[in-house]
């Protein structure tokens, strides 16, 4: 008996261990080699600590001081070695111990149809092991890995139905794991544990397709911008033309009208005629700010909307026909970056700071971008990317973040004394 409580004991301090590594999306190579040796002695703590109990007390009093054991010690590792802190920490250390119970369930409910075999039992810890790894690996840890990257808030309001379940289960004695509770109380927890799993997966996937949706619905709406401003720039295009050959048909009379103003020394009268033909030129033609065609229509389309906005924008655009992001890629970055600045300075009462700043070129092969803005309102940032709490908005961000991440290129926020910089690499 004594060898089954062992490795019982082994195979859930190492399944909790494993589960979290898992959905925290942690790498070895990122753990510093102080946390990683910290990480092992606490393991080996726990291991030892909770081995001994279990063999020496039996499995009612391990699972007694399970939380001091086991759970104590993980939370400690992984607020050392994890890149996710505070509720979202949190929300995974909670979860990972109701992604255990079919570890330590299973030997029970296999028990029941052979007498309570030790042998089978065992047997029945072992197999399920493998096969909850397998599944939280393949189906559970990608939907913890998506929402930990992309939802910045409401994970409080998670927390909560780890939280009930884990709270439940101490006021019911529901860690109590022998065989004469597991008798009495097998349906309630199966029950439990159901309506838990299948919240779990309802709330995480449909939050990922209604994320997906957003980044969709956005992209869908930037490129039918796209595609009015085309329209738009062709119309210019056209009109551009149609004046020149206008001006091309009058350039003799316009000549002419000209020679005969200095010839009757009405000097003032052809500079001013000659002004303002220039300026009709000048209004007609359209505004190229570089050689790429698709980087040419967004801006265009940019800087009319902000200059309806009662807004200043400058542009310092070298972009070359060819080059290695897609286009739709760096359309979506572009118009993302000038809508947030625009949404920015739009919200200031101050002239002077409705201002916008845009510089994009190539260099060694890849495309650097800066947008600057000013702004009033204080910006909420979290893990260093600005987060917003009015609806529909900070969808662009997540946009821009993973069409940066595609390219494994590298983007900074910075806010400082009511200057905010956004800077792309990809």
């Amino acid at each position: 008996m004594k060898i089954y409580e062992l490795i019982y004991a082994f195979l859930i301090i190492l399944f909790d261990f494993t589960v979290m590594y898992m959905l925290l999306d942690i790498h070895l190579k990122n753990i510093k080699k102080l946390n990683f040796i910290f990480s092992l002695i606490v393991f080996g703590l726990s291991l030892i600590s909770s081995m001994y109990v279990a063999s020496k007390y039996g499995r009612g009093t391990f699972t007694a001081y399970f939380p001091l054991l086991v759970q104590a010690p993980i939370y400690i590792v992984y607020s050392f070695v994890s890149k996710y802190k505070g509720t979202k920490l949190f929300f995974v250390f909670i979860s990972t111990f109701i992604f255990s119970t079919p570890v330590i369930w299973s030997p029970f409910i296999v028990g029941a149809f052979v007498n309570y075999s030790i042998r089978m039992m065992t047997i029945a810890s072992l197999v399920t092991y493998f096969v909850m790894l397998i599944m939280v690996h393949k189906y559970i840890a990608p939907l913890f890995h998506y929402a930990l990257k992309n939802l910045q808030k409401n994970w409080v309001s998670l927390s909560l139905l780890p939280m009930f379940y884990t709270i439940l289960s101490y006021l019911t004695n529901q860690y109590n794991h022998t065989i004469q509770k597991w008798q009495e109380t097998s349906y309630f927890r199966i029950l439990i544990l159901a309506i838990i799993y299948s919240s779990y997966m309802l709330i995480l996937i449909l939050f990922k397709q209604t994320r997906e949706q957003f980044i969709w619905k956005n992209e869908q709406s930037i490129l039918t911008l796209q595609m009015a401003a085309t329209k738009e720039h062709i119309s210019q295009l056209k009109t551009s033309q149609n004046m020149a050959s206008i001006y091309r048909h009058d350039l003799r009379h316009h000549l002419q009208y000209i020679n005969t103003c200095i010839l009757q020394s009405k000097f003032e009268e052809s500079s001013n005629y000659i002004v303002s033909i220039c300026s009709e030129i000048e209004e007609s033609s359209v505004v190229l700010y570089c050689e790429n065609d698709n980087v040419n229509i967004i801006l265009s389309s940019y800087i009319t909307k902000a200059k309806d906005a009662g807004i200043d924008m400058t542009i310092n655009a070298v972009i070359p026909t060819c080059i290695h992001v897609a286009t739709t890629d760096l359309c979506v970055v572009l118009a993302n970056g000038i809508e947030n600045a625009i949404y920015a300075c739009e919200k200031t009462n101050d002239k002077e700071k409705k201002k916008i700043k845009l510089s994009c070129h190539v260099k060694n092969n890849k495309i650097l971008i800066q947008i600057i803005n000013f702004y009033d309102e204080a910006i909420e940032f979290q893990d260093d990317i600005p987060i917003s709490n009015e609806d529909g908005h900070g969808i662009g961000i997540i946009s821009i973040i993973n069409i940066t991440k595609k390219y494994k290129g590298i983007y900074s926020f910075v806010a400082k004394d009511n200057i905010f910089t956004l800077r792309i690499i990809i």
